[in-house]
């Protein structure tokens, strides 16, 4: 499964500029976006913008936990086959070291 069908770069990008997040460059949104809705998830709370910024993509059920949009895309982000790295991988790498 292909992240960027889940949620396209143009979806991103439209929402990134919407909300704010200039300085972020496409995949480091879609690192961001996993993290939000893990937050989520877990029952935590996120800061105002980062709320806007998430419920923007549609991935949530009332209940803040993810709808089925939202599993896509967090499988799409951190699956892979025994013998691939998941997607997040190198962003993570890249963005989070």
């Amino acid at each position: 499964m292909d992240t960027k069908q889940v949620i396209t770069d143009g979806e991103m990008l439209s929402h990134q500029l919407k909300g704010g997040w200039y300085d972020y460059t496409i995949d480091e949104g879609r690192l961001s976006l996993l993290e939000l809705i893990s937050k989520a998830g877990a029952g935590y709370y996120n800061s105002h913008t980062e709320e806007i910024f998430l419920r923007s993509f549609g991935l949530l059920r009332k209940d803040r936990m993810p709808n089925k949009k939202g599993m896509r895309f967090i499988m799409s982000m951190v699956y892979a086959s025994s013998n691939k790295k998941p997607f997040c991988y190198e962003i993570i790498k890249e963005y989070r070291t």
